[in-house]
């Protein structure tokens, strides 16, 4: 006896095989996203002996007229926006410097790659000291330029602005590997046929290798936008959301909603709008570049 699927035949004991994967992929995927979108729809502290009230969809209602939930959306698109026109030109140009041969390419690699392994609440940590109001290094060398009592992720104007550098920091040699995998993959006899034709340097950046890497230009817009919208423990160890809500992120209000004010149904409501966003972005980005193809 076989399985049938799609048209396709399945032995008993291949589908016995992928049974193992399935149930931990169920237990840990599956029945938790279905958990989240049922608890979305009511009101719940928490407490397992506490009973849920249906509250239907006043969760997202609250959600979207909440004045702190503007405030997320615009620096999650501040994120995003910081990804798009700052750390992938950096990480392409990047990646095209680590595609050439010369003496230390593997440090080169090595230290542009390096804020990718590093835990990301050890680099919070890290930037606090650097740009701490009274002694952090920052501090000293605006200081020998006559700038005084500025403290940058305290004031509400500097703190957003400081986050999305640090994280265009953190992001940039991830994204940079990514690109030159997709530079590798282009053939050089492209490239040596365009040079027989006197083709300059920007020529063949605009007509061959931009062209040949729209692929990987997708991969890394999704990358970007959802980890724009996944952003949460660089802005609670920097930060916490504050001064006064500045850089607060949806992440950041699911977490203080679920932990600190024990809301949990309104946190999961939040949840799902957020994954619910990030499908929507990723099928419109796939949707026009295949258009574009």
């Amino acid at each position: 006896m076989k399985f049938r699927v799609n048209g396709k035949k399945y032995s008993p004991e291949g589908v016995l095989l992928l049974l193992p994967a399935l149930l931990l992929y169920g237990a840990v995927i599956v029945f938790p996203v279905c958990s989240t979108f049922y608890t979305s729809f009511f009101e719940w502290n928490g407490i397992k002996q506490q009973a849920y009230r249906f509250v239907g969809l006043e969760n997202y209602r609250t959600f979207f007229h909440d004045y702190q939930t503007a405030t997320a959306f615009k620096n999650v698109f501040m994120l995003a926006g910081t990804g798009v026109f700052l750390t992938i030109p950096i990480a392409f140009f990047l990646a095209t410097v680590i595609n050439q041969k010369f003496r230390g390419l593997r440090l080169f690699k090595t230290f542009y790659f390096m804020p990718v392994v590093i835990n990301r609440i050890a680099i919070s940590l890290m930037f606090t000291f650097i740009l701490y109001p009274k002694m952090g290094p920052v501090t000293v060398l605006l200081r020998e330029f006559g700038i005084r009592g500025i403290n940058i992720l305290g004031n509400y104007t500097t703190a957003m602005p400081a986050v999305c550098l640090i994280y265009m920091w953190c992001d940039a040699g991830f994204q940079m590997i990514v690109f030159s995998s997709g530079l590798a993959a282009i053939p050089d006899e492209i490239y040596e046929a365009a040079q027989i034709d006197g083709v300059s340097s920007f020529q063949k950046l605009r007509y061959i290798t931009v062209p040949m890497m729209k692929s990987t230009f997708k991969i890394v817009l999704v990358f970007v936008f959802t980890g724009a919208f996944k952003m949460f423990d660089l802005v609670m160890g920097l930060t916490s959301g504050g001064p006064g809500g500045a850089t607060e992120v949806p992440n950041t209000l699911l977490y203080n909603n679920a932990f600190t004010y024990s809301r949990l149904g309104y946190a999961d409501s939040i949840a799902v709008v957020v994954v619910l966003i990030c499908l929507a972005f990723s099928f419109i980005v796939n949707l026009i570049f295949r258009q574009r193809d």
